[in-house]
């Protein structure tokens, strides 16, 4: 199952500073949007002198979905085709792998705390919606690209603070 989802953990990581927030965007989680609001960015080394950084989490099953065809979409591949794919553990995507694996990426890079928000909070930092009216192809959320995030979303108060190492430590048993 995670053979393939290193990918995110080697990639470039960016936090951006928008409407006094300190934000971690994820695909679509609001990422144009919020990139396109960004006053400032930091990319790697830079974040570490960060002191809190709020991240926003979208309902695992939509995120999926969403993602599945954003990629289709964006590299001109038929939706249910990449969908067989992903469903054969064939093939991953930033657009769609669990929202667990960014913080992960995150941790790489930062060592303070951060504030869980709902994904509805993103109207708190900007009211640009770059991608509202996209159509999309209903598909059925897969469990090992949900699970991890679910579990955060049930678990996790929203609104409060976590140490980023207390909070990666807390979920890794999701993924076993």
């Amino acid at each position: 199952m995670l053979r393939h989802w290193y990918k995110i953990l080697t990639r470039d990581c960016t936090v951006i500073k928008a409407n006094g927030y300190t934000v971690y965007p994820i695909h679509r989680v609001g990422f144009t949007s919020l990139m396109h609001a960004a006053d400032a960015t930091y990319t790697n080394s830079e974040i570490s002198g960060l002191q809190h950084i709020d991240v926003l989490i979208r309902d695992p099953e939509e995120r999926f979905i969403s993602g599945v065809n954003e990629y289709a979409r964006q590299n001109n591949y038929n939706v249910l085709d990449v969908y067989e794919k992903v469903k054969n553990q064939d093939f991953v995507d930033t657009h769609f792998i669990p929202q667990y694996f960014w913080l992960m990426n995150l941790y790489r890079f930062f060592r303070g705390e951060i504030t869980i928000r709902p994904f509805s909070f993103i109207a708190n930092i900007t009211d640009v919606h770059m991608r509202k009216d996209e159509s999309r192809v209903d598909l059925h959320p897969l469990e090992n690209f949900t699970e991890v995030d679910a579990e955060i979303i049930r678990k996790t108060t929203v609104q409060k603070r976590y140490h980023i190492k207390d909070f990666i430590k807390a979920y890794r048993h999701v993924l076993s």
